[in-house]
């Protein structure tokens, strides 16, 4: 079975980190999404952000990389997680349904969030008091 290789993009405001569901979906996932062939990392992170957010990438750097199952999809996932800082509003676009700005501790409305965000990436943000 092929993995899915995903480019994702932390980004932090007032110490709460943006998610986001896709239309017809329940589960809030990182921003971000699979390279196209050929295309690198951030070349991927600014196409996806552009299209989905409707922001530009100020700057980014490596956080992670995360295995796990996809959300969507009965496949392996490998997740390159990265932070990212932002240039404009983020609104959801595309085939994005809505954006949410959760913490760890008490997500608005209990969210739904991705296994590998859920139990690896924000369970670290948390720890480096970077979220609440």
């Amino acid at each position: 079975m092929k993995t899915i290789v995903k480019c994702a993009a932390i980004i932090i405001c007032e110490r709460s980190l943006l998610l986001t569901r896709k239309r017809g979906t329940q589960i809030f996932i990182s921003p971000g999404g699979k390279p196209l062939p050929g295309e690198d990392h951030l070349s991927c992170l600014k196409r996806e952000l552009d299209e989905e957010l409707g922001v530009e990438i100020k700057s980014f750097r490596p956080f992670g990389l995360f295995h796990g199952r996809a959300e969507f999809e009965a496949q392996a996932i490998e997740n390159h997680v990265y932070f990212v800082e932002i240039i404009g509003q983020p609104r959801a676009g595309n085939e994005i349904e809505e954006i949410a700005w959760v913490n760890y501790r008490h997500p608005p409305c209990e969210v739904a969030v991705g296994s590998i965000f859920r139990n690896n990436v924000m369970p670290l943000l948390f720890q480096q008091e970077l979220i609440n």
